[in-house]
């Protein structure tokens, strides 16, 4: 995606107060949470930017639906705990819906042919990114949920 713009930072030497360091353990505490935000919003944009397409261009009123109901459901997620099993494997049935709209929208670009048609189809390979991790963190949730006595609630 050239258009994102990148950076790079270098740090050396640096040093910290005690008191600037967060509390708990920053892999489980951040990292995790941090990645089930980030597949949350990043979805929730690209489905935000595909509804957008979908009504300028006139796509079908049941597949503009399906991307808001999408959008709903991640709502649903961004207000749930980040943590809770059930709400992972909300966002799992979330991404896996998202992923169906984006197959189903690969046929409705392909007819535009157009510049933000040839876009979507040279950043459509970043949709798999990280999905190896999201498949594992959704394994954990049912595991989580099963040996809790199978309670779903997201």
């Amino acid at each position: 995606m050239p258009e994102v713009p990148h950076a790079r930072v270098t740090l050396a030497n640096v040093r910290l107060g005690a008191d600037a360091l967060l509390p708990g353990d920053g892999y489980d505490g951040y990292v995790k949470p941090f990645r089930t935000l980030e597949d949350t919003l990043v979805t929730a944009a690209v489905l935000a930017y595909l509804l957008r397409e979908a009504r300028a261009r006139g796509w079908p009123a049941g597949f503009r639906e399906r991307i808001v109901a999408a959008l709903q459901a991640l709502a649903d997620v961004a207000q749930g705990a980040a943590g809770a099993p059930a709400n992972h494997v909300l966002l799992a049935g979330a991404l896996r819906w998202a992923h169906a709209l984006y197959a189903e929208a690969d046929a409705l670009w392909a007819a535009s042919g157009d510049e933000a048609a040839q876009r979507w189809q040279r950043d459509a390979a970043l949709f798999a990114v990280a999905a190896s991790a999201r498949e594992a963190r959704a394994v954990r949730a049912w595991g989580q949920l099963a040996a809790a006595g199978g309670e779903c609630h997201a």
